[in-house]
């Protein structure tokens, strides 16, 4: 059965299916309602149900929604579907009208491999141009099915976008570039720009915080506050296993060696007796580093246990705004 969806105040229809989240009902229809992680965690996708009645998406919780949130009527696009017709209110949300999402061919450019994350490049068409704001991703169109992927380029340079594919055993995506059935001159089709992990206009100081190939928005978002010329005083903490895991040290210290105000700490849960660094997780240095953020905003990117953890800590802690913590939350289903 299809349902109508309205959301207020922007006055934007969309139609749902029944076993679709309204979050993926909209996407299909290329309208970027306000999203990152699409699994509960992120709270981006919250919206006030106003009229109708929906039900969970199976395999699905709203790990982001407190009690209160649930009273209220608050509910998160991405964890339900429609059960009839829906009302919604969103003011996050300002209507279709500066939505980019495209979809089209992409040849892949370059490709190297760095233990077990490849960074890939890919050439898109030059016209009309492909616009992203840095903190987006796309989707890897497969004939098995869908992969997000997050862009890791410079929003200013759209011709050609980078991304981060971390190994995964059986990857729908990472197994066919990894053992190569997908190589230099295959060409894919991808269709972006989406989400909403995307930086604020404002002269806050940042903690940026990334485990693993998380790492890939935020360097994007380092070539935008590179491209801005911003003085923000910046803190990337990221976390990783092993040492090798450190995949693109030399373009990441070039890009923080551009910002006048930034400082890095990088973490090993697993170190070896040869690692002089910070060791354990990141939200134990964070906090260690910062008793009081209530200035700062945090855009923080990885697993949703990593996330979650974080933003429990740094707003329960170091009295961070809970309206302060930004994040992209992934499974590994929807990057593999």
């Amino acid at each position: 059965m299809t349902y109508k969806i309205n959301v207020l105040p922007s006055r934007t229809e969309f139609n749902s299916e029944e076993q679709q989240s309204l979050l993926s009902a909209a996407l299909s229809q290329g309208i970027n309602l306000p999203h990152a992680c699409q699994n509960g965690v992120c709270g981006q996708c919250v919206a006030t149900l106003r009229s109708g009645s929906v039900k969970p998406v199976d395999n699905t919780n709203a790990l982001a929604l407190t009690e209160n949130d649930v009273q209220a009527g608050k509910i998160l696009l991405c964890c339900c579907q429609a059960d009839s017709d829906v009302t919604l209110d969103m003011p996050s949300f300002a209507g279709t009208k500066n939505q980019h999402i495209r979809t089209m061919p992409a040849k892949i450019t370059d490709l190297n491999i760095y233990h077990e994350v490849a960074i890939m490049r890919l050439a898109l068409p030059k016209a009309p141009p492909f616009v992203f704001y840095a903190g987006q991703y796309v989707d890897f169109l497969l004939k098995e099915g869908n992969r997000s992927y997050s862009i890791a380029s410079n929003p200013e340079q759209t011709q050609q976008l980078e991304f981060h594919i971390k190994r995964r055993e059986n990857g729908l995506f990472s197994s066919q570039l990894f053992d190569g059935r997908l190589k230099v001159g295959s060409i894919i089709r991808l269709r972006g720009a989406m989400g909403s992990f995307i930086l604020n206009t404002n002269n806050n100081p940042l903690i940026l915080v990334a485990t693993g190939t998380g790492y890939a928005p935020i360097k994007a978002i380092l070539h935008q506050l590179v491209n801005e010329q911003s003085t923000r005083a910046i803190h990337f903490y990221y976390g990783n296993r092993y040492t090798n895991d450190f995949y693109d040290d030399a373009a990441l210290k070039e890009l923080l060696d551009k910002l006048p105000n930034a400082q890095y700490t990088p973490v090993l849960s697993r170190p070896d007796a040869t690692w002089q660094g910070k060791k354990g997780y990141v939200t134990e240095h964070i906090l260690a580093d910062y008793a009081d953020l209530s200035a700062y905003e945090v855009y923080a990117c990885g697993l949703p246990e990593m996330v979650l953890s974080c933003k429990t800590a740094l707003t329960q802690h170091a009295k961070l705004p809970e309206n302060a913590f930004f994040s992209d939350a992934f499974t590994a289903s929807q990057a593999v």
